[in-house]
């Protein structure tokens, strides 16, 4: 009887989506039902493993690049990131993706709206004490938590609140 060398490794790109995927805490079935395209979870865990078959029997497996490109949408795998593992096929695509996603986005009502003036100026403010480079990561944690629930009524809010202090507008210092 031969030895058995196990499954054959996965491929750079199969990798890359696993982490990620597995980075948002997310199944794979969890994640192809999260993809706008129709993927099944048997095959999402083919694509990641890099094979599909019985080990010893197996055919290599490599995703589509528009399948690709919706896998690393959904799990939050950038263009550059594709690019690196040899993938620029799919970073056009994901690239693409963004670009309509960010179309649809600019389209919908601004929730800031419904905040007065002078709150939006709070909030503009505060982010305006941060670096520019870390504006984005800081509001990408802060909507993780919001998403979480972890600034919902109910949580800590004492912990949270900025104490106001009278005649001080936020940003200014001194």
């Amino acid at each position: 009887m031969p030895p058995e060398h196990g499954p054959p490794k996965p491929s750079h790109e199969g990798e890359l989506i696993r982490l990620a995927r597995q980075a948002r805490g997310l199944s794979p079935e969890e994640a192809a039902d999260r993809t706008p395209i129709r993927i099944k979870g048997f095959r999402w865990r083919q694509i990641e493993n890099g094979y599909k078959g019985k080990v010893g029997s197996s055919d290599p497996v490599r995703a589509p690049a528009k399948t690709l490109a919706h896998m690393a949408y959904t799990v939050g795998v950038t263009p550059t990131r594709l690019t690196e593992v040899s993938r620029s096929d799919a970073a056009k695509i994901l690239r693409e993706i963004q670009i309509q996603k960010a179309g649809e986005t600019a389209s919908l009502p601004d929730p800031l709206d419904i905040l007065g003036p002078e709150r939006q100026r709070i909030i503009l403010d505060m982010l305006g004490q941060l670096s520019p480079e870390d504006r984005g990561p800081a509001l990408r944690r802060l909507a993780e938590r919001v998403e979480a629930g972890e600034l919902d009524a109910g949580s800590d809010a004492e912990a949270t609140e900025v104490p106001q202090v009278p005649d001080q507008p936020y940003g200014h210092t001194g």
